[in-house]
Formats: C-alpha cells, sequence, structure tokens
C-alpha cells in the first residue's frame, strides 16, 4: 500500500471524505484491510468515520454495503452518531435510525453524549434529539418513544440539576418540553428528580431558562397529583417570585399559567394559591400591562377562571383587587380575538358563580349589558353558551333577580336554549322559563304561546338528571300560578305532548326518589282544576297515590315533604281525590308534626298549607283543630319571619286557601291576616307584595275580610294600588269594587311618601312617571294627559313586562300639570294635592 501524504491520510480516505465510490469499491477490492484503514493523524478516523464527518449518504451507505464496522470510534471517543451530532447533520442521523443497525444504537449513543460532562457535547446533542422530537402539527412526535424507552428522561433531569453553564442547559429544557405532554415522562420526571431542579432553574438570570422552566412546571402541574408535589416543593412561591421580578411576557406567560393550572388541579391548591400573600393581586396587576399581548391576556383570563373556581374566598380576594374592570374591558375590547373574550366570559361566571359579593360588584361595572350584546349576537354556539351561563351566574340565587336576568334574555331566547345541543342551555333555558312561569306577574301565557312547552316535555327523557329536575319544576309552574290558579292551555299542552306519560314513568321508573316525587309533584298541579287530566293520569297503570304515600315515610325531609305537596295538589278542591288518596291509606297528622314544629320556617310553611288542604282525610287528628293549626301557623309566618321567601310562600298559600272549603277565608281573616297582608303591600320585594295582594283579593270574597280591606285601603290608598296592580288575572270582589268605588266619591287621602315603586329597580331609569293618586280617579275625558298616566299604570307589571311611559317634565311644568287638576276636587287644598302628586321611587 502507498504510504499515506503528509495528512497522515491514505486514497481511500481522500476517496471515502470526498465520495468518490467507485474508486472506494476498487480499493477495497484489491485490499479488503483497508476498509478499517486509520488515519495517521490526532483522530485515528477509518473511511467510514471519514464519510460521516463528511456528510454524504451514499458514501456512508455504500461503505457499510462494503462491511464496514459502523461501531467504530475515533481517538476522541466519538463514533458515527457522535460526530453527526457535533456536525448537525440530522438527516444522517435519521438515516442511521432508519437502518436500525444493531452496532450503531443512535438513541443510546446520543443520550451518552447528551449525559456528559463537556458543555460542547450535550449542547450539541440536546440540539439534535431536540430536533428529532419536534411536535408536528399532528401533535407530539412518533420519537418520543424510543427516546423514552432508552431512558431519555433521567438523562434530561440530570443535566437540569448539573452544574453546567445554564446556556447548555437550553436545548435539554426544549427537548423536555417536546415530549413532556406524555403522562409516562411527567411519570419518570417527578421519579426523578425533575421538579426540585425545575424549581431551582426558576431563579436562574437568563430568562429563557425561566421561561422553559416555567412551561414545563405547567405540564407537570396539569396532574392533579403532581401538582401538590410542586406545592409541597415550593413551585408557588418561585413562581410569584418570578411574575414580581420579571417583566417580559413571554415570561409572564407560562408563569401565570403554570400558576392557573395548580389552581385548576383541585380545591387545596386554589386554597393555596389565595392564601399565597399577594399572589392574586400580582396577577390582577399584570392586566394593566398585558392590553397588547393576546398570549398573556388570555393567560390571565384563564388563570381567574381556575383560581376562582368554586372559592368564596378567591373570588373576593379577586374582586376586591380590582379584577372585574379588568375583565370587563377585555370583554369590551377583544372583540376579534373569539378565544381571549370567551376565556374573559368563563372567568366571570367562575368569578360570580354563588357569591353575592361579586354579582353585585360585576353588574355595577356594567357586565351585564355587555353579555346581553354578545348573547344577542350569537356568532359561536360556544361563546354563547359561556355568556349564558355567566349570566345566569349573575343571577345568584335571588328570585327576583333571576327574574330580572331571564326578562332580559328574553322568552324566545331561553326557548332555543332549550333546543340547542347543549346540556348547559338545556338547564339555563328550563330554569330561565321556570323562573318567568312563576310569581304575582308571571309570563305563562307568553311562553305558551311561544311553544315553549314542547321542547321542555322533550327534555324530560334527558340522560342528566340535574335538567329533567328543572324541567318537571318548570313544567310546574308553567301549569299553576299564585292562589292555584291553572293555566288550562299549557296543561293541555303537556298532555298533548306526551309529558303525562313521561311524568308518570318518571314517578315509577326513576332511580332518583327526588325525582320521583317532583314528578308526583307536578302531576298533580298539571291536573288541577282539569277532571281530563285527571283521567288521563288515573289511567294509566303506573299511577297510584300509594306511591306517593309510602314517601312520606322517607328519610330525606325534602321528599317527605314534596309528597304532602302533590297529596295536596290532587286533593284541592277535589272531594273525589281526596277520597281516593283516603281509599288508597290516607295520611296520618303524625307525618307533618315533624315540619309543623321545625326551627326551618318554610318546612312550617309547606307543612301548615299541607294540613289544611289535607285536613278532612287526616284520620287521627280532628279536621276543625289540624286546620286551625295550619292556618295560624301560616298567618303567624306573615307577621313573624323577616324572610322574603317565606312571607312570598305564607301569602300564596293564604291566597290558595282563601278560596278553598267553607269556613277557611273567614278563620284566616279572623287571626289578622288582613292586616299582616296589608303591611306587606309595602314590601320592598314584588313576590311579596304581588302575592299578599292576591292574597288580599280572594279574602275579599269574605265580608269581614271586605270590610277590614276597604277601612285599610280607605287610610292608605297606596296600598288599593298595589292590590289593582296585581289583581289583573284574579278577581276582587264586585262589593268590595263598589265600597271603593264610594271611597273616592267621598275623597281619599294623599299617599304618603317613601312607597315602594312598582316598577322593578333593576335597572335604574331617570325617565319612569311617579306615582300619583290620580291614578287611582276616574279621570274625565277632557285630562287625557293623567288618563294616559293611569292606563300605564295599569299595565306596567303585565305579563308583557310593560312599564309607564317616561316622563321628563321640569317641576315647573309639573306644577302646572297640578293646577290645571285643582278643579276636579274642591275639597283638596294645595299642599295635598302636591303630596298626591309625586310619589318617591325607590330605584
Amino acid at each position: 500500500m502507498i504510504d499515506p501524504d503528509e495528512t497522515g491520510w491514505h486514497h481511500i480516505h481522500h476517496c471515502a471524505f470526498r465520495g468518490y465510490i467507485k474508486s472506494l469499491e476498487r480499493f477495497v477490492e484489491n485490499d479488503p484491510d483497508s476498509l478499517e484503514l486509520q488515519t495517521n493523524d490526532d483522530l485515528g478516523s477509518t473511511p467510514f468515520l471519514l464519510a460521516v464527518s463528511s456528510g454524504i449518504q451514499d458514501t456512508v451507505e455504500s461503505l457499510i454495503g462494503l462491511g464496514s464496522k459502523v461501531n467504530v470510534i475515533n481517538s476522541q471517543n466519538h463514533g458515527a452518531v457522535e460526530i453527526c451530532a457535533i456536525k448537525q447533520f440530522m438527516s444522517l442521523l435519521e438515516f442511521f435510525l432508519a437502518k436500525d443497525l444493531e452496532q450503531l444504537p443512535v438513541w443510546k449513543n446520543l443520550l451518552r453524549m447528551m449525559g456528559s460532562d463537556m458543555e460542547e457535547e450535550v449542547i450539541a446533542s440536546g440540539t439534535c434529539l431536540r430536533n428529532l422530537t419536534t411536535p408536528s402539527t399532528e401533535g407530539i412526535h412518533p420519537n418520543w418513544e424510543p427516546f423514552y424507552l432508552n431512558g431519555g428522561v433521567p438523562v434530561i433531569c440530570k443535566v437540569a440539576k448539573s452544574t453546567l453553564a445554564e446556556d447548555s442547559k437550553v436545548p435539554v429544557l426544549q427537548l423536555l418540553l417536546n415530549v413532556i405532554g406524555r403522562p409516562e415522562v411527567q411519570e419518570q420526571v417527578v421519579g426523578t428528580g425533575g421538579i426540585p431542579a425545575l424549581i431551582r432553574l426558576l431563579k436562574s438570570s437568563d430568562t429563557y431558562i425561566v421561561q422553559l422552566s416555567a412551561t414545563a412546571i405547567r405540564e407537570v402541574a396539569k396532574n392533579p397529583g403532581y401538582s401538590e408535589l410542586l406545592m409541597q416543593n415550593g413551585a408557588l412561591p418561585a413562581l410569584h417570585r418570578v411574575l414580581q421580578t420579571v417583566h417580559d411576557p413571554e415570561v409572564q406567560t407560562p408563569t401565570v399559567q403554570a400558576i392557573g393550572s395548580m389552581a385548576a388541579s383541585g380545591e387545596k391548591q386554589r386554597i393555596t394559591v389565595g392564601t399565597t400573600p399577594g399572589c392574586i393581586g400580582t396577577m390582577v396587576g399584570l392586566f394593566e400591562t398585558a392590553t397588547g399581548n393576546a398570549d398573556l391576556l388570555l393567560a390571565l383570563t384563564e388563570a381567574v377562571s381556575n383560581v376562582a373556581h368554586e372559592s368564596r374566598d378567591n373570588q373576593n380576594t379577586y374582586v376586591d383587587e380590582g379584577v372585574t374592570q379588568h375583565i370587563v374591558n377585555v370583554i369590551l375590547n377583544q372583540a376579534r380575538n373569539k378565544r381571549i373574550q370567551e376565556s374573559a366570559v368563563e372567568a366571570i361566571h367562575r368569578l360570580a358563580a354563588s357569591n353575592p359579593h361579586v354579582q353585585h360588584d360585576v353588574l355595577e361595572r356594567g357586565a351585564e349589558r355587555l353579555l346581553m350584546q354578545l348573547l344577542k349576537k350569537r356568532n359561536a354556539e360556544s361563546l354563547q353558551e359561556k355568556t349564558a351561563m355567566a349570566l345566569w351566574a349573575l343571577a345568584g340565587d335571588d328570585l327576583n333577580e333571576k327574574r330580572e336576568m331571564a326578562n332580559g334574555i328574553g322568552v324566545q331566547t331561553l326557548i332555543e336554549f332549550t333546543n340547542s345541543m347543549s346540556e348547559n342551555l338545556h338547564l339555563i333555558g328550563s330554569e330561565g322559563l321556570g323562573v318567568l312561569a312563576q310569581g304575582p306577574l308571571n309570563q305563562q301565557s307568553q311562553i305558551g304561546t311561544a311553544n315553549g312547552v314542547y321542547p321542555l316535555v322533550r327534555l324530560l327523557r334527558s340522560a342528566n338528571e340535574e335538567i329533567v329536575l328543572s324541567v318537571i319544576r318548570s313544567l310546574r309552574h308553567l301549569c299553576v300560578g299564585v292562589g292555584n290558579v291553572p293555566n288550562a292551555r299549557n296543561q293541555a299542552t303537556i298532555s298533548t305532548s306526551r309529558g303525562v306519560k313521561l311524568l308518570v314513568a318518571l314517578m315509577v321508573h326513576s332511580q332518583r326518589l327526588l325525582i320521583q316525587v317532583e314528578a308526583a309533584f307536578t302531576l298533580g298541579c298539571v291536573s288541577l282544576g282539569n277532571n281530563d287530566l285527571l283521567e288521563e293520569i288515573h289511567s294509566n297503570l303506573d299511577f297510584s297515590y300509594v306511591r306517593v304515600l309510602k314517601m312520606l315515610y322517607a328519610q330525606d325531609d325534602d321528599v317527605r315533604l314534596l309528597a304532602g305537596s302533590a297529596l295536596a295538589a290532587f286533593a284541592y278542591n277535589s272531594i273525589q281525590q281526596q277520597r281516593e288518596i283516603a281509599d288508597q291509606g290516607g295520611v296520618r297528622y303524625n307525618c307533618f308534626v315533624s315540619f309543623l314544629r321545625s326551627h326551618n320556617e318554610l318546612h312550617r310553611c309547606h307543612a301548615a298549607y299541607q294540613v289544611v288542604v289535607l285536613a278532612r282525610i287526616i284520620p287521627d287528628e280532628e279536621q276543625a283543630k289540624s286546620s286551625a293549626v295550619g292556618i295560624k301557623l301560616l298567618v303567624d309566618l306573615l307577621d313573624q319571619t323577616s324572610g322574603d321567601d317565606v312571607r312570598a310562600l305564607a301569602a300564596s298559600y293564604i291566597a290558595c286557601l282563601a278560596h278553598t272549603r267553607a269556613g277557611v277565608p273567614s278563620a284566616i281573616v279572623a287571626v289578622q291576616a288582613v292586616e299582616y297582608l296589608c303591611d306587606m303591600l309595602l314590601s320592598k320585594s314584588e313576590q311579596v307584595r304581588g302575592n299578599a295582594a292576591i292574597a288580599l283579593g280572594y279574602l275579599s270574597y269574605n265580608h269581614a275580610g271586605e270590610r277590614h280591606l276597604l277601612n285599610k285601603c280607605r287610610l292608605d290608598p297606596y296600598l288599593m294600588l298595589v292590590i289593582k296592580h296585581y289583581t289583573k288575572r284574579s278577581k276582587l270582589s264586585p262589593a268590595f269594587v263598589e265600597g271603593w268605588r264610594h271611597y273616592k266619591k267621598v275623597g281619599l287621602p294623599p299617599i304618603p311618601e317613601g312607597r315602594p315603586s312598582l316598577i322593578r329597580a333593576r335597572p335604574p331609569r331617570d325617565d319612569m312617571r311617579p306615582i300619583t293618586i290620580l291614578s287611582l280617579e276616574d279621570t274625565p275625558s277632557g285630562s287625557g294627559h293623567v288618563r294616559s298616566s293611569a292606563s300605564n299604570l295599569e299595565h306596567a307589571g303585565d305579563d308583557t313586562g310593560r312599564t309607564s311611559r317616561a316622563s321628563r317634565e321640569s317641576r315647573a311644568t309639573r306644577q302646572s300639570l297640578h293646577a290645571s287638576h285643582l278643579s276636579l276636587d274642591s275639597q283638596r287644598t294645595q299642599a295635598s294635592m302636591m303630596q298626591e302628586m309625586v310619589m318617591v321611587e325607590e330605584v
């Protein structure tokens, strides 16, 4: 063989490096030993290693075909894989991976190199491994698995814990982010001490290292079990410190996301975030500088949702730190970024859920108006769903607030919710329609006319029990109003849409006892005052009062109370049904005693009504005594309770009893019910005022009640105004109406100032016309303006939600109007007329 040249290379070495394949083949054919001939230089490379270092794949493949040893190494302990890594020959590495040569374990060699103490080797191998595992648009790269199976994760953790220069760790952390989405990888990160190492890197002076570490922590934190481990190792204070010291949005974004991910993993983690001094306040402060950064805004709004979720303390802290206005601004200013806007809407939902303090603050900031606008746009179904959920969360548990919100959403939109594909919208639609169907100024007729009953009946087949319960209750409210006034049209619609059969099936076959008893109660309301529907129910072989009677002895107090309500609904003003209940076992007074003596006022209220209605078929107590006990309890609740919900319920039940069997109205009047109900007409709660007015309307048919009520109204004409406002659909006795006309002719005192407005208090309107005594007068036809005012007042609370027309008259104009009507009653003085003209509206 010819001696090497001055570089120490032979001809075969030059051919291998330059890619002269045919010459290589001739040299090997003439001298097979030349295939492994090493260079006489510092590296001692074989032709195969020189071909690899040149990066010419064809030459490498030819030498492999000629039989070259692929596992040879040079004097620097570098083989083919290491040379490719140093030179970043990715295509050649992928070629070796595809060849899958047993003598050339690519993954193991790269990982051994990455575990080196030499920073250059760590950077080179880490970069190659990062490139080999870079995710595609379809998700994580398939190479994650061989990397993982060859022990790649422990090597990453070793590098993260090492004292190597921080810039050498960058490609290694990038590699970790490529594969950390897999649960197996996360498990090994945790098991090999990766969490403390990542937390320590958050203190790095290299902001890019901090960004990568925070991103890795964010991914690990998505697992609830690891999230708690992160907390135990001090991740939260370290992340908080990053937010306080690093002002780069590229770093702040994954840091906020990491905190949000930890909070999303469980209640304990949310408490820790909330109790970490200044953590929530720091995140709220970032909204100030995040306006132009979409990623950071999204991270912040998502963090609000995660940290505030089902945590009243965190909700309050966020609001006290001023987050509400920031969220409202995001909704207002990010109309083009639907993802951010949707996240902000969800943040409002999570903040306001079951928290009156937050609900009030959000409403004060005008969020309701923005959300209503979003709801009407209906650009995306997911945004509509989240917007509806936020609005319903803002309504809270207060019935009046829910009615206001449902009115704002609108009957037609609520019906559309029940027809949607979203279970969340099904629940909101059902609850919204149920709320509008309740109360003295309900919208039962509008919902029925808009075909709102059919989709509700269809939802009785839902697999979601909460939706089924909500629908059952909504159907009940659609069938019966205050005072047990049935809505025959809605009852008939439920029947024609097979609702009765579905309700009976739920009463009999549901696995949940609460659904069974609620269905029984609704069946009683569906058939109230409707003999055809009663026959349909009884014609169903599965229906039996025995099933309901057994529920009177259930362990759950709510089930027992509802069973009593169901029986009372069937028995109300129906001697025939009372007999059937008695024949199938009857009820015992003892079933009601614990409720009648309960400290829970609502329980006492329900039970008191039930014993009066069922008094005739309670064999173990005298009818007169059980009736007297129930009536006395109901009337006492009118006077003694401070809860508006209890007073409204008691008034509703008195309205029911006031037009039932003989003797009951007289007993009600005898225990000062009229006095207490008149006091309730001054309540700020519409439910209380309206139910009391309807109850008084029915009691006006009792002679003693009529005289007492007339006297009260004569002394305070405002009471008559309230009664007329809420009794448009019920009746006032002719004798009472005639007596009132007589009093008006004789003359009435002025309405005192400070009376509650009959117009709803939210949203405030400065254009409402003040209510005056003239509203009660039979104004001459020549006084057209005043007649218009009275007419508007009569329609202020009807089903269509109409209110009196606005009056923007100045003080001088009102005085002029007042002077023009002095001739209507010469007995009135100037001072009294001025009092009568203006009534203070409490807004």
